[in-house]
Parts: C-alpha cells; structure tokens; sequence
C-alpha cells in the first residue's frame, strides 16, 4: 500500500466510445493516452446504464453486490406503486431514507474516504440522479457536490446551515446556461466550477468531474453526427483547459483518471412497444406488480421484466414467448432454465427483475461508419445511440490515466473494468481496500510495482441452449478474481 499527500481527480466522458478518441478529434485525451497508461480492454458493468456504472465506480462492486440494478427498476419499499427512477434526484434522496439508508448496501467512495480524514468532491453535468448518487451522502459527510440539472441539491458551498438557493451559485459562477444538444456552454461551466472554485480552494483528496457528453449528442443527434463530433471536440477541449491549469508529472501531486462509464450503439428501428406484444401474447401488463399485472417492464434495450409472485410457470411461459421473437437477444433468469443466469452477470439480487432480457443486436455500422445497432423500446428515434445491453461497443468503455504514480506510455493489453477504479483509489491513497469490494487494484499500471509480469487472464464463454432451437454465447473474462464480462449474443432461431 503507498502512503503519500497525493491526490486523485476523475474526468468522466459519458458513454464516450474508444473508437472516437482520435488525434483529429480528441488530441488532447488521445495524447492524455500515449503519455500515460491506457486499457483498450475496459469493460462497463451490465447493465450498460449510467447509475449502474456510476455505483460501480463509487463502490468497487457489481449490481448484485451494491443494489443498483438498472437506471429503473421495482422497489416497493423505495418507490411504492411505480418503478424507482434512479435518474430523478428526489427519488433518490426519499428513495434512500426510506430503505434506512441503504439505498446502496456497500459503503460508496465517499463514506470510506470520510472515514480515512480524506475529502471528496463531485461535479456532474449528467442527470439529476446521477449527480446525486456520485456523492449520496454529502449533506451527512460533508465535501462538495453540484448536480447543474438539480442545482438545489449543491452542498459544500453556502455557509453552514443554509440551503444553497440557485442564487448563490450563480452570484458564485455566474448563470447556469440553457441545457442544449450538444451541451457545450454546459459542461464547460462544469468545468468552470471545477478550475475557478473546488480545485484551488477545495483542493480535495478525491474529485469527479462528470461531464454528459457525448452521451446526449449521441443519444438524440446519433453516434458519428456532426453534433456528437461538436461534443467530443468540446469535452476534449475542456479536458485540455484542465491538463494546462493542473498540469500532471513529476512535480505535480494531481493523478488523473480518465474514464467513460459505458459506449453506446445505434437505434436500429422504430420503438418496439414491449408492452403491447406482450399484451398481444395474453399477458396483462403494468408499471408496477401491485396490482396483480402479470408482468411490469423496466427496459429500454435492455433490463427486464418483473414477474407476478416471481411464479415459475408464468416465467417459463414468458421466456418461450420472448425467445421465439426476432428481436429476442441473451435472456437471464434466477435459475437458469435454458436461460443465462443472472450470476453469470454479477446481476442476481432482490431488486433483479425474474426475466432479464435483452434486445437483439448486430454488427451493422451506422451511417457515419460506427458498429452496432439494437432492437429498443425506448423514446429515442431511429438512428439515435442507446446502451444497457451487452454489444461489445455498450461494455467496452474508455480507461487512461496519468501522474507521478502511474508509469508512462504504457498500453495495457489485459481487462479492467470500473469496479476496479475504487479500489485502485483507496490503494493509492493509502486506504485498505474494504473485503466487500469486487473489483482489483491495478497494480500493473503503477510505477512503484515495476516491471512485474501482468496478471494471468482466463477466459470463459458459456453456452446455452434454449427451447427455441437458439444458442446463448456470454464472453467473459477473470483476473485476480475479479469477473469482466466481454459481450454476449445469440445464434440460431431468429437471430
């Protein structure tokens, strides 16, 4: 373990795809990436949503471990008579206090810095949601966390006792701008907020700048469109303004990670309307299961259905429904009855639906040249990007990161995955890393370990035969214990 006063920043590009940082586009990221330590095998958490990979990050831990298990999902207790949405901040906030605070059933990164006398800090220019689960203890440990979409929710910055008014902040930064697409005033007053004010009077132990695109670009305009390009040039340039004012080496005691929490893949058709086909197939739907719908759906691409009293012949009658459809990807349930099973995806937990199902996906490029295209059920148009699923370009997500404790120029070429970033956090701040935490200390990137051999990677693929005639490969990947899920199709039947 190394003890030192270093300290640790976080640069998020939401849902940024590796295959977009290029010199042309992202210089100062793709020379961020030659200089110091790169994973061209990074993996996201499934499911490929923001919250999800956003407690991985914080936790160390996989959904069935952490309790996150979709952006949406059932928690009567949490959220009665309708699905738990982890993207409103109110809901989180009421969510957490009536489940007693366990909201998250592991310690988040806040809690065990605050208790190892360290200081944390979040800025997010992502959802409402995602700004407070970063830091979902703040008003109890104290730091600093601004959410732009829920400016209300800011702690850390007016005096003691006092509700922090959008007046203050803005009397502080100036004017939060108008949210557009792509969201360039927007996160460049992130970042602003950033440089001008928690870097130089804060100077916290650990902060996370969460900045939201290109995830928005891509979601509305389409992964490789002029305005996901805006974006990525934008955040790219941000995160140049940053480097110049910080500046990483030697002498610097700033290490910075960069990271995406998930890529994205394109909306291949018109919205599905799930709940009409099942309709359509005799079974009675609903938000919720309370009153006694056969199923209630929490799914875009990707996610699941609840099933009344979990009751295992409606399960089984559901599962051959949905697998002899076209637009049937992977499946998962509890038990595994020519299914996946929600182990196999670091998924099985009370929260989980009984059905996981995800929407079938291909290899086909979009019309600016970019791979993967998926079935969905969700609001976006076609053409527009989407994540949740397990498509390779959904969990293969952006990992580089410099300072005076990680070697240089170095590609790593083994997996990693964001359950990893908390414990490699606490390692180089010299905290134990807690027995609970799932993911491993990456080791093989920083300097005082040498040049030591890397760990040894063992693949697994597990194959599944279902009732329809299909095949279920899952691709995944184990070092030092941790699991990383690679990607998982379907052949045969429809697909």
């Amino acid at each position: 373990m190394i003890t030192n006063d270093k300290r640790i920043l976080i640069v998020t590009f939401d849902a940024l795809r590796p295959d977009m940082v290029t010199p042309q586009l992202m210089p100062n990221l793709c020379c961020f990436r030659e200089k110091g330590v790169f994973w061209p095998k990074m993996h996201s958490t499934f499911p490929t949503e923001t919250r999800v990979n956003q407690t991985a990050v914080i936790t160390g831990c996989y959904p069935e471990r952490h309790g996150i298990v979709g952006n949406r999902f059932v928690d009567p207790v949490a959220a009665p008579g309708r699905l738990f949405d982890t993207g409103v901040e109110s809901q989180l906030r009421e969510g957490d206090k009536r489940l007693g605070g366990k909201l998250l059933e592991v310690p988040s990164l806040g809690e065990l810095l605050q208790s190892a006398s360290k200081s944390f800090a979040t800025i997010s220019a992502g959802t409402p949601g995602g700004g407070r689960m970063l830091n979902h203890k703040a008003e109890e440990l104290g730091g600093f966390r601004m959410a732009l979409h829920a400016p209300e929710a800011t702690v850390g910055l007016a005096p003691p006792g006092q509700r922090c008014e959008v007046e203050y902040i803005e009397k502080n930064f100036g004017p939060i701008p108008k949210h557009e697409i792509p969201a360039l005033d927007w996160n460049a007053y992130a970042t602003r907020v950033y440089l001008d004010y928690v870097e130089p009077k804060l100077r916290p132990d650990v902060a996370i700048l969460w900045l939201s695109e290109p995830d928005t670009s891509y979601h509305e305009k389409g992964i490789g469109s002029n305005e996901s390009l805006s974006a990525a040039r934008c955040v790219d340039q941000l995160f140049g303004q940053i480097l110049a004012n910080c500046g990483i080496g030697s002498s610097s005691d700033l290490q910075i990670i960069t990271l995406s929490d998930h890529g994205q893949i394109t909306v291949a058709s018109q919205k599905l309307n799930l709940s009409s086909k099942l309709k359509a197939a005799g079974f009675s739907v609903d938000e919720t299961l309370e009153g006694g719908a056969d199923v209630a759906l929490a799914l875009s691409s990707a996610g699941g259905l609840y099933v009344r009293d979990s009751d295992p012949r409606l399960i089984k009658a559901i599962v051959d429904w949905i697998q002899g459809e076209d637009w049937c990807g992977p499946v998962s349930t509890k038990d595994g009855d020519c299914t996946l099973k929600h182990t196999d995806l670091m998924w099985d937990h009370d929260r989980t639906p009984d059905i996981g199902l995800i929407l079938k996906a291909d290899d086909r490029e979009n019309e600016y040249g970019y791979m993967g295209h998926t079935f969905h059920d969700s609001g976006y148009s076609a053409g527009g990007g989407i994540h949740g699923g397990l498509y390779k370009s959904e969990l293969n997500n952006w990992l580089a990161a410099s300072g005076s404790m990680f070697k240089s120029e170095q590609t790593i070429d083994i997996p990693a995955g964001n359950v990893d970033l908390l414990p490699t956090i606490l390692f180089l701040l010299g905290i134990d890393v807690p027995s609970h935490v799932q993911g491993r200390v990456l080791l093989e990137a920083l300097n005082e370990m040498g040049d030591n051999a890397l760990p040894t990677v063992n693949d697994e693929e597990i194959v599944i035969n279902d009732r329809s005639g299909r095949r279920t490969i899952l691709s995944k990947s184990h070092v030092n214990g941790t699991q990383y899920i690679n990607s998982s199709w379907v052949e045969g039947g429809f697909c």
